[in-house]
């Protein structure tokens, strides 16, 4: 049997992730990375070299918990959860709608999903299988949830690429868009990148969660 008419993996994310949501999440993101510009200098012991070194996996878990936060305010039409990995040595965010789980990661380049992690890919081998359905699975499609990655990066501190895909299990994508192409909310007035002590708190109880409680609150 062949497939005339081959899943849409691009219309599915759309679909699934409203514009609404996709035009917010880039402004997300550089808030994000303006949220770690904030606590490499308001932490003394980050603020030198070895704070530098840390940069990228702080970008990762600020860029989590503005996403997190986001949705948990309502900002973001959907539904964050925090998960441990496999060893339970440190928590990610997860955001869901129905037909949808998104996790969220840095990659070096658009061209490449996050780096292989084990809960990843679970994720991918439970909830992606009509991606890769050959002829004879295509009329046995499960009501499962999609599996969906999120990745991010900067050059020089400027937001380089926000991607949002189907990754292929093998380092790239079968199908992604580049919410950096899309149209986007865009920052208009030195008020609204400034970050509030507030939320400098609250980002580094969700940092230190990312390993002792899953940034949950005590």
């Amino acid at each position: 049997m062949e497939i005339a008419v081959p899943l849409d993996a691009k219309k599915f994310i759309r679909s699934e992730i409203n514009s609404s949501n996709r035009r917010k999440i880039v402004n997300l993101v550089e808030k994000a990375y303006k949220l770690v510009d904030e606590a490499l200098k308001d932490v003394s012991f980050l603020n030198w070299s070895l704070g530098k070194k840390h940069e990228g996996y702080l970008d990762n878990i600020a860029v989590q918990f503005m996403l997190y936060e986001a949705a948990k305010l309502g900002e973001l039409d959907l539904i964050p959860e925090i998960h441990p990995n496999v060893k339970k040595s440190s928590y990610h965010v997860e955001l869901k709608t129905d037909k949808v789980v998104i996790t969220v990661n840095r990659s070096k380049d658009k061209y490449s999903t996050a780096r292989k992690a084990i809960y990843r890919s679970i994720l991918r081998q439970e909830n992606q299988c009509y991606f890769v359905l050959d002829e004879d699975d295509f009329g046995n499609i499960k009501e499962e949830p999609g599996y969906l990655e999120l990745t991010h990066n900067h050059i020089d501190r400027k937001l380089d690429f926000v991607v949002l895909g189907v990754p292929d299990g093998r380092g790239k994508w079968y199908s992604s868009i580049n919410l950096l192409t899309e149209p986007h909310l865009v920052t208009k007035s030195p008020e609204e990148n400034i970050i509030g002590n507030q939320q400098l708190v609250k980002f580094k109880k969700f940092a230190q969660g990312a390993h002792d409680n899953g940034g949950k609150e005590s």
